[in-house]
């Protein structure tokens, strides 16, 4: 497994890799990583050496040339290894993975570029540097679509793309993202009745906070939601930034009825999530979406807007739980439709959630990816 990012439980893009790994070894395969820390050893270096260091993707190429006898499949994250297999010296099967793909990150930096265009100097300035070192990314993560073996792609959506734009079709797979038994079971056990999460009145929402996970649109949401239903309380999780820029990014004093916890570990997410009524998550470009995952995991009816990703859960349901990009009034009526529903429609929706959860298991996938692995890797 190579990835550009720690080899960490609580980033999701690393998260992805890690617990396919985990399901891969259960199944008594031999698995090794190669990550950020392993190209560059955390250590106090000078600040002109981390600027100049070269690029993960050559000390990737780097390990792999040095190892390439060594493994039947490398799993790489799409951009790390825009080499061919030549290059490489490689014969088994090179397989290049999105957690998110690059072209449709690129269309989410354009529409916010024009939708919200920044006022400061400062910010257009570090905008124009990031754009043109994204063409550099971009380039890379198409070359190593182009040169693997085999594409791994996490929604439809992208499937559509490489099939239609690429032409990679014949060569691209989709395996969801998935939860294991024991994380499935650790949300099952903290599930309240309908009665008390009815009670409780709390939205929740997890992700960082910035303008692709919906930032700009929870201002008019807060006040939507909050005129229709007074009591109502918001949860801020694993924002990245302190409950004071939050607030002050929403207008909003410090009150009661909105809390932000920047920062929490994989563990605690099951408690953090049992007093919740309902979820809501209006991201405006995902992969796959771990956020809406784990919330239908514990019950939690979510709402979403209609985008890659979350359409690959929230389409299991009659009841509709997606809006289009930026319908912050639809999405925040869908709010207040769930958060005054009665008790026996609230628990007959809450055990759909779960039931759709159940359907992304990461021992299936991991069955289903290595199936598929198997099959290319006999052709080679």
């Amino acid at each position: 497994m190579i990835l550009h990012a720690p080899w960490e439980r609580n980033l999701g893009a690393s998260r992805v890799q890690l617990e396919l790994a985990e399901e891969f070894q259960a199944m008594g395969h031999e698995v090794e990583k190669f990550d950020f820390f392993d190209a560059f050893p955390p250590n106090k270096t000078p600040l002109i050496e981390n600027l100049t260091r070269p690029k993960f993707s050559e000390k990737a190429k780097a390990f792999v040339q040095g190892n390439a006898d060594r493994f039947d499949i490398i799993d790489a994250h799409q951009g790390d290894l825009p080499f061919s297999k030549q290059e490489l010296g490689i014969t088994g099967l090179l397989v290049a993975r999105s957690v998110g793909l690059y072209a449709f990150y690129e269309e989410f930096t354009n529409l916010e570029k024009t939708k919200w265009p920044p006022k400061k100097k400062r910010t257009r300035i570090k905008n124009w540097l990031r754009y043109w070192e994204s063409k550099q990314v971009n380039y890379e993560c198409f070359r190593s679509l182009q040169t693997c073996d085999l594409v791994n792609l996490p929604n439809h959506d992208e499937l559509n793309y490489v099939r239609d734009v690429l032409g990679l079709d014949h060569k691209s797979f989709v395996f969801p993202f998935g939860l294991s038994r024991q994380r499935q079971e650790a949300f099952a056990q903290v599930i309240q009745p309908a009665t008390v999460r009815l009670n409780n009145q709390q939205v929740v929402f997890i992700g960082t906070w910035g303008t692709r996970k919906g930032s700009r649109d929870w201002a008019e949401i807060i006040k939507t939601v909050k005129a229709q239903v007074p009591d109502v309380r918001f949860l801020f999780l694993g924002t990245g930034f302190s409950a004071e820029f939050v607030l002050k990014d929403l207008n909003l004093t410090a009150n009661e009825s909105v809390e932000i916890i920047p920062q929490f570990t994989s563990d605690q997410l099951p408690n953090l999530l049992s007093g919740a009524t309902v979820g809501a998550f209006p991201s405006y470009i995902e992969g796959f979406g771990f956020a809406v995952l784990e919330k239908l995991a514990c019950g939690l009816p979510t709402v979403a807007y209609d985008v890659p990703g979350p359409r690959e859960m929230l389409s299991h349901f009659e009841e509709q739980f997606m809006f289009a990009p930026g319908d912050s009034i639809g999405f925040s009526n869908q709010i207040i439709k769930l958060l005054t529903l009665d008790e026996i429609r609230y628990s007959q929706l809450s055990q759909q959630c779960v039931e759709v959860a159940q359907r992304f298991s990461w021992r299936k996938i991991a069955e289903e990816t290595l199936k598929v692995y198997t099959e290319f890797l006999g052709k080679l």
